[in-house]
């Protein structure tokens, strides 16, 4: 039985090594920043959709920042989805120029119904062929959300150049406010550059990331958007890529959101999200394995190979729990334990990596210093997603919206300056 155990655990070890080594491969392309090198005259025109429940705290700032946006005000309207509004959100909105839907739906509840209905009215979505639309592409934004001034010229650029479903930079308002805010920041930062970026200089499929997302009104027709997760962004990349559409990565485009101040609100929105990751992997990892296997397409492939992060969460949670009980039987299975043997400053290099990648934004990006005084903590928040994805694996069929409040109204020039 110890042998039988001793083999399995050994087996499992090198899964998860060999998994992280593909992670961190796709990650050093990651180093390079590359843009859109030609700037096009502003051709298309964009329905800017932006679902709000109950926002009146922050709805406001974003669309006089849209207003302000640096490309022709002919070519871009500003859509509300008012979601179940019970405040003054639809009101403020209207007084600001921008144009509201107000949608009642006590059933159908969240950010990727409200969208599916508001495409539908706009005739964007999946319908007749004979249905008529004026514009190019969709861009969604959440209400709490801040835009660069560039916003729209650069995906009016990346659309004519042949790119269809493209993902900003994400950004943070208040990177500061504590430990989680700062946490989530540098997450979302190393996403940024190690797994977008990366992707994008390979050619890869990246994902969206639930804001900051343009979307061609061609894919739309294709591919329409009805979403049945509670991580709609996820899942519709992965749609879209099983209609050889990929998500593409604008990373001189940005937007500002705001991270939840608390670990308890920081662990209610990654439930969400690690809720919605399970069910999307389940629906969709084996018809994208078969897709890629059948068509020989290597980029599905490795979206397929992305999604199996799951089963290496989970075997990872497994080895976790084994070494509390086992500790001596989990360090004599490591690889990093032959590694620091046989090679002693490979062992060191990738552990000390993790801290290091952080450290390496700073200058990649022109990041702000102050939030990196929390990087100590930064594991701590790393691991408690083991906890968070244990308690969602068996809960992830209860898909309860649970809304994020957003109260901090800050202008883009606060931040960007």
């Amino acid at each position: 039985m110890t042998e039988i155990l001793y083999r399995s655990i050994t087996i499992m070890q090198i899964i998860l090594f060999s998994y992280g080594m593909y992670l961190l491969c796709i990650g050093v392309f990651g180093l390079r920043t590359k843009t859109c090198s030609v700037d096009y005259l502003p051709k298309n025109k964009f329905a800017i959709l932006i679902p709000a429940h109950n926002e009146e705290n922050v709805i406001g700032n974003l669309i006089r920042n849209l207003n302000q946006l640096d490309y022709p005000h002919h070519l871009f309207d500003i859509y509300v989805i008012a979601d179940n509004c019970t405040d003054n959100t639809a009101e403020i909105a209207n007084s600001l120029g921008a144009i509201v839907l107000n949608r009642f739906n006590n059933f159908k509840k969240g950010k990727g119904f409200a969208l599916d209905w508001a495409l539908e009215k706009l005739k964007l979505n999946k319908t007749d062929s004979n249905e008529i639309n004026n514009y190019d592409a969709v861009v969604i934004f959440d209400a709490d959300n801040l835009v660069s001034g560039n916003f729209l010229k650069v995906m009016n650029n990346k659309l004519v150049s042949g790119e269809n479903i493209i993902q900003s930079y994400i950004d943070s308002k208040n990177p500061n406010d504590s430990w989680i805010t700062a946490s989530f920041s540098i997450m979302f930062w190393l996403n940024n550059r190690f797994a977008l970026m990366s992707r994008y200089n390979l050619g890869l499929c990246g994902l969206l990331a639930g804001t900051g997302m343009c979307i061609s009104t061609q894919v739309l027709k294709e591919v329409g958007w009805a979403t049945s997760t509670l991580t709609e962004d996820l899942e519709y990349s992965m749609k879209a890529l099983l209609h050889n559409y990929k998500t593409t990565y604008a990373h001189e485009a940005k937007i500002y959101d705001e991270k939840p101040l608390s670990f308890l609100a920081s662990s209610r929105q990654r439930l969400r999200w690690a809720r919605g990751q399970i069910d999307v992997t389940i629906k969709y990892l084996p018809l994208m394995f078969y897709r890629a296997i059948k068509e020989r397409n290597f980029i599905k492939l490795e979206s397929s190979l992305r999604m199996c992060q799951l089963f290496m969460i989970i075997i990872a949670g497994i080895i976790l729990l084994l070494g509390i009980f086992k500790a001596d039987l989990i360090t004599t299975t490591s690889v990093y334990y032959y590694l620091n043997g046989k090679f002693p400053l490979v062992a060191i290099f990738l552990l000390y990596i993790p801290y290091a990648l952080p450290i390496l934004l700073l200058s990649l990006d022109s990041l702000p210093l102050g939030p990196f005084k929390y990087l100590i903590f930064f594991p701590i928040f790393a691991y408690s997603w083991y906890l968070i994805y244990f308690y969602a694996f068996f809960t992830f069929k209860n898909t309860t919206w649970m809304p994020t409040k957003h109260s901090r109204a800050l202008d883009i020039e606060q931040l960007e300056t």
